[in-house]
C-alpha cells in the first residue's frame, strides 16, 4: 500500500518535512493496541485486511483546554483512530522527545470488529531508543552578533542546538542599558522558557501545556499563542521559522507573547509567517500593516532584517 500521502499530515505538524524523517520504531519490540474512536468512514481496505501496514502516530495539543492528552493514528493521510486515553499519556511524553511524531507497525480489526490495531514499543524499548536517538542527535553551536538600526543596539548571541531543540543565551547593548535573555525550546522547537534581565527589572515566561506563565501567575490572555518575540532581538524570529519549516510558497498564522524592551511588558500578538524561498521569509503583523522580508541562514538565524537588524559577524 503507498505511504506517500502520508507525509502530508507531517508537513503540517511543524515538526518534520518527510515521512523519512521521522523516528522509525517499528523494528522494536511491541504490544498490539487496539485503537479507539476508530471511525466507519474508513475505507474497506483498511478495516478488512489485516496484513501488517505502517501507522503513524501523533501528539496532538489543544490548546484551549487542559484535556487530556490524545495520540492520533494516521494511515495514508487519515485520521483512522486514537490510542486509548491511558496509553496515550505514558507514550506522549516519549514521542514529544522524538519530536512529535513517529512511524510504528499495525494491522486490520481483529474479526467483527472495526478497531484497527498498532504496534507500540514496549517502555523499555521506547526509553532505551529515546536514550541512543538523543545521543545521536546532531549538537552543535553558533554565535551571532547582530546590530540593531533603528536602536543603535548590539547584541551577542550563542545558542546550542540539539536536533529540533535549542538554547540561546544574548546580551544586548541597548540605549536604555544591557538586557540579557535566556530561550529555550522543546525537542520539537516549541517555545518553553524565557528570563529577561534589564534595568534592575526581570521577567520570566513559560509555556506548558497550552498554559502561560509570566513571573509564576496564569496569563489566560495568552493561551492559544505558542510563540515569543522579544522586540530588541531578531533571536525571537528563529523560533516559529525553525518550528513550521515551511514549504515554499506557505504560510502560517502564529500568536505570540510579545516582550516590550525595556518594559519587559507582555502582551499576545497575532503574526503571519510565510516562506519565499529557500532562505527567505516574510514577516507580517496581523494587526498593522507592517512586514518585512527576512533573510536567513541554514539554521534560521536571521542575517537580514531591513531596517531593524542585520547580522555583523
Amino acid at each position: 500500500m503507498p505511504t506517500w500521502w502520508e507525509h502530508l499530515i507531517h508537513v503540517a505538524t511543524g515538526r518534520s518535512r518527510r515521512h523519512v524523517d521521522l523516528p522509525d520504531l517499528r523494528h522494536l519490540p511491541t504490544r498490539r493496541v487496539a485503537l479507539e474512536r476508530t471511525h466507519y468512514v474508513v475505507n474497506d481496505p483498511e478495516r478488512h485486511h489485516r496484513r501488517q501496514r505502517l501507522y503513524v502516530l501523533r501528539h496532538e495539543t489543544d490548546r484551549r483546554s487542559r484535556r487530556a492528552a490524545r495520540v492520533a493514528v494516521f494511515s495514508n493521510g487519515r485520521d483512522v483512530g486514537y490510542l486509548p486515553s491511558r496509553v496515550a499519556a505514558t507514550v506522549a511524553p516519549h514521542l514529544d522527545t522524538l519530536g512529535g511524531a513517529a512511524v510504528v507497525n499495525g494491522a486490520g480489526p481483529a474479526t467483527d470488529s472495526i478497531r484497527l490495531r498498532v504496534d507500540l514499543p514496549t517502555d523499555a524499548a521506547m526509553a532505551e531508543f529515546i536514550g541512543t536517538h538523543v545521543q545521536n542527535e546532531e549538537k552543535r553551536m553558533s554565535r551571532i552578533t547582530w546590530q540593531g538600526l533603528e536602536t543603535a543596539s548590539t547584541e551577542t548571541c550563542e545558542i546550542h542546538f540539539s536536533g529540533h531543540s535549542m538554547v540561546a543565551n544574548g546580551d544586548i547593548d541597548t540605549p536604555d542599558g544591557r538586557l540579557a535573555y535566556r530561550v529555550e525550546t522543546d525537542a520539537g522547537g516549541l517555545f518553553r522558557l524565557a528570563d529577561l534581565a534589564i534595568g534592575g527589572r526581570t521577567l520570566s515566561l513559560s509555556f506548558s501545556d497550552g498554559r502561560w506563565l509570566v513571573n509564576g501567575e496564569h496569563r489566560g490572555d495568552l493561551d492559544g499563542a505558542t510563540e515569543i518575540d522579544i522586540s530588541a532581538t531578531p533571536l525571537t524570529n528563529t523560533l516559529p521559522i525553525r518550528r513550521l519549516d515551511l514549504p515554499i510558497g506557505q504560510s502560517a498564522d502564529i500568536d505570540t507573547a510579545w516582550i516590550a524592551v525595556p518594559a519587559l511588558t507582555v502582551v499576545r500578538d497575532p503574526q503571519r509567517y510565510t516562506r519565499v524561498g529557500e532562505r527567505q521569509w516574510r514577516y507580517e503583523s496581523r494587526d498593522s500593516d507592517f512586514r518585512a522580508l527576512l533573510t536567513v541562514d541554514d539554521d534560521g538565524l536571521v542575517l537580514d532584517y531591513p531596517g531593524l537588524f542585520r547580522s555583523i559577524s
